[in-house]
């Protein structure tokens, strides 16, 4: 049997960058008796050695400062690089170890690696001189005047690090005068990472970028990808529309084919009635091309049948909310109220038309609500007395609110009447899931699943549930639906185990059960369950923490903490962030505090508090086109 101990003794240092660790090594007796003779103490029956480390932290610039040595003093040269009627002569040791390009040709069985040269005519002297400083060096000073040629350098002779500087140097001169040239730059070189900041830049500088004169320039690649970005910086669709008109009357005769194609991407259906119009009687392209008319009287016909039933208006052309109604527990009062996430303001709005039933779901979609089930009579709203109603009128109907009109409308009923189920929004339609139907408490939670389309106006079912939820939550993530919730059916407290976690791939119209190891601690009527940036997060409205979920490794992710929030609150995702808003931490006190998650930083805030005070109330976000926001006034 052998043991073999470290014991680090104090360091020594001697010169500068140089540092020596002394350590202990023991031996067993038997090993001791194998060697005969040994030198050393011995130490509880082990015999002590003495070994030492050396650790030079300056070795690699000696290395270096050596090899300029012998360049500067043309001594050990083993490689010549031949240059437009030049030779220049180095090591091929430094050119393997700073150059991709060297290494594989010296690596491989390649003529030039034999013959100790290498021909190099279309680069310069003094760029492979340049290149060679940097090499015997590790360090070279990048200026506007040589940027180009040392990107040309490192893209031909692979020095990543080199074309890394060159990169990072170009991004920080971005601007609107020479985007669209370092786009075509990072094309030509290969260089994702100054492509992708070129790009990022264009997009969201294109309203500016368009009034330039450069912007006629912009090659029909470039502007397909403007075109067809969500990310768009622009005041108005309009704006885009105008940027691609005068973009093609540049060069007319080769760029007019090319418009009935583009106009495609250009979201019609989002600009004003009036502008529609005017384009389509007045002269010129979009008037004159058989198929660009066609296209613009499709999105006239489109917005006069389904205004404000598209979702692909740009995030910067519109003005996002978070709507809030709250039904009283008589039926007649109603509370509405609206906040602007940019202004941090609420708003209280006019009696809204809006009839939500007890245990009816709320869903938006696009610039309108849409109310689901929900029970017939007077039976009660909140939810611990709603669940113990002995029976359930469970009704079918579905209702469409237009906040822009203040109208409500009835459209096609569902295909099972619905109370306590959830809606959610995906793929353009609005999913209904589980819920209780018409008939006693004590018939079990319904495994049906449908959809409504808006545009095709009719209800579809799909694949059911693999288990009946009581009161499930959900949340869509592009297009999969998580739903969440407990098998049990009714308890005492009302706190049943969260152990049913279901993920619904609307594409495939499957769905598949997921590991719930947290069921055991959180209760599933005290957790919100909301989509940021697609990510599916859980707030627990108990322990006032919040976790996110990783789809690929089915981990729950702890992302922090909030301060405090009452039961029944409402949740709510925007882009990165989550909003926590009221709730009671008892039946006597109900807050109207809202905090505010940043995900992007883990960090609470808390914002402007709600108009009043409410708990287990309807909210959901919503975007207008600013040219049909009904809240903007007075804001």
């Amino acid at each position: 049997m052998q043991w073999e101990e470290h014991q680090d003794q104090p360091i020594r240092q001697h010169n500068v960058g140089t540092t020596i660790r002394w350590t202990i090594r023991g031996q067993g007796v038997m090993d001791r008796q194998r060697e005969g003779a040994f030198n050393g103490a011995a130490c509880n029956g082990a015999l002590e050695r003495r070994s030492m480390v050396l650790v030079s932290e300056v070795h690699g610039q000696q290395i270096l400062s050596v090899l300029r040595g012998f360049r500067e003093r043309s001594l050990l040269f083993d490689f010549s690089i031949l240059v437009r009627g030049e030779t220049i002569q180095c090591h091929r040791c430094v050119l393997a170890a700073c150059s991709d390009f060297f290494r594989a040709m010296f690596e491989v069985n390649m003529r030039e690696r034999d013959d100790g040269s290498v021909t190099m005519s279309h680069l310069s002297p003094k760029a492979i001189r340049a290149f060679l400083d940097f090499a015997y060096s590790g360090e070279t000073e990048i200026t506007e005047d040589n940027v180009d040629m040392f990107f040309q350098l490192s893209s031909f002779l692979q020095v990543s690090i080199l074309s890394k500087a060159c990169s990072d140097f170009l991004i920080e001169t971005l601007d609107l005068s020479n985007c669209l040239q370092l786009l075509a730059i990072a094309e030509g070189y290969g260089s994702t990472r100054l492509h992708q900041h070129a790009m990022d830049f264009i997009v969201q500088n294109f309203h500016s970028l368009s009034k330039t004169s450069d912007f006629l320039e912009m090659t029909v690649s470039v502007l397909e990808k403007c075109l067809g970005a969500d990310e768009l910086n622009v005041p108005d669709e309009e704006s885009v529309l105008r940027a691609l008109l005068r973009w093609a009357d540049h060069e007319p005769e080769g760029r007019r084919r090319l418009l009935p194609d583009l106009l495609l991407l250009v979201r019609l259906h989002q600009l004003p009635m009036a502008i529609l119009e005017e384009v389509s009687q007045s002269e010129g392209p979009l008037s004159d091309d058989g198929d660009c008319a066609k296209t613009v009287k499709g999105a006239i016909a489109n917005l006069r049948e389904f205004s404000g039933f598209f979702l692909d208006a740009r995030p910067s052309t519109t003005d996002c909310y978070i709507y809030v109604h709250k039904t009283e527990e008589n039926g007649e009062i109603r509370h509405t109220f609206c906040y602007n996430i940019e202004t941090d303001r609420w708003k209280e709005l006019p009696q809204a038309l809006i009839t939500d039933p007890p245990g009816s779901s709320l869903a938006g979609f696009g610039e309108s609500l849409f109310l689901t089930g929900g029970c017939r009579g007077n039976c009660c709203r909140a939810v611990r007395l709603h669940i113990a109603e002995p029976f359930h009128d469970a009704t079918d109907e579905a209702w469409c609110y237009c906040p822009a009109q203040n109208s409500l409308t009835q459209v096609p009923t569902m295909k099972k009447p619905r109370t306590m189920h959830t809606s959610v929004t995906a793929l353009r339609r609005i999913y209904v899931i589980g819920g209780k139907t018409r008939g006693p408490r004590s018939i079990r939670s319904l495994l049906d699943v449908e959809y409504y389309d808006p545009l095709s106006r009719d209800w579809r079912s799909v694949s059911p549930l693999p288990r009946g939820i009581y009161y499930p939550e959900a949340s869509a993530c592009n297009g999969v639906i998580y739903t969440l919730g407990s098998e049990v059916e009714i308890s005492d407290v009302f706190n049943p185990s969260l152990d049913c976690f279901f993920q619904y791939n609307a594409v495939t119209d499957q769905w598949c059960q997921l590991v719930a190891e947290f069921g055991q601690f959180f209760h599933a009527t005290l957790v919100k369950a909301v989509p940021v940036n697609d990510v599916l997060y859980l707030c627990d409205l108990s322990t006032y923490k919040v976790y996110s979920f990783c789809p690929e490794t089915c981990v729950w992710k702890g992302e922090g903490s909030f301060e405090c929030a009452g039961f029944n609150a409402g949740a709510i995702g925007i882009s990165d962030k989550i909003y926590i808003l009221g709730g009671d931490y008892s039946p006597d006190e109900i807050t109207d505090e809202v905090q505010v998650y940043h995900s992007s930083r883990s960090e609470w805030e808390e914002v402007s508090p709600m108009p009043r005070a409410l708990t287990e109330f309807h909210c959901q976000v919503m975007r207008f086109n600013r040219d049909r926001d009904p809240w903007k006034a007075d804001q």
